[in-house]
């Protein structure tokens, strides 16, 4: 077994690397098939349910309560889009992954999101997406796609309180960049 932490420890430089494996790089290590590689990529889903917050905020006041929500999203090696539902007392209702992209991209449906709102009886919302590789700075199409969703919770009577982008290095939010 030894050997085995050893070829895994030469092929993923940090911590992080191993987190965002999946079974083509974890199968591609000498020593490591198909099972070995859902067992490793197991116990990986098992650290990152741990290491998540066991206690989520009862109230979403700020955007680092609303962080914890979307901690998972830190590990991605592909972008995903979730969305925080809350009440009128900013109490959360659900939290849902409403996509899933490619390693720089994903299409967001302001519908579905609308939709979703709808049917769990939201007032307000808090969406967040995650960068894979780092980048912090919201792109040309975040800022589109952030102005387009609050146009239309505006005219649906709903609250967009924030959206994050989520990276391994940190977080950026729209609201307390005064950019929404």
């Amino acid at each position: 077994m030894d050997v085995l932490a050893d070829q895994i420890a030469k092929h993923f430089i940090e911590i992080d690397q191993i987190v965002m494996a999946d079974i083509v790089a974890l199968t591609s290590i000498n020593g490591i098939g198909p099972v070995k590689a859902k067992q490793i990529l197991a116990m990986l889903e098992l650290h990152k349910a741990w290491s998540s917050p066991s206690k989520l905020p009862l109230v979403v006041k700020k955007s680092q309560d609303a962080l914890t929500y979307f901690e998972a999203l830190r590990f991605l090696p592909h972008e995903e889009f979730h969305v925080l539902y809350l009440n009128r007392a900013h109490i959360p209702l659900s939290c849902q992954s409403l996509f899933k992209g490619g390693i720089t991209g994903t299409v967001t449906d302001v519908r579905i999101v609308l939709k979703c709102a709808i049917a769990f009886g939201a007032t307000s919302m808090i969406v967040a997406h995650n960068h894979p590789f780092g980048a912090l700075k919201p792109s040309e199409n975040d800022k589109r796609m952030t102005k387009k969703l609050n146009e239309a919770c505006l005219a649906l009577d709903l609250n967009l309180l924030d959206h994050l982008i989520v990276a391994r290095s940190g977080y950026f939010s729209f609201s307390d960049q005064g950019l929404l």
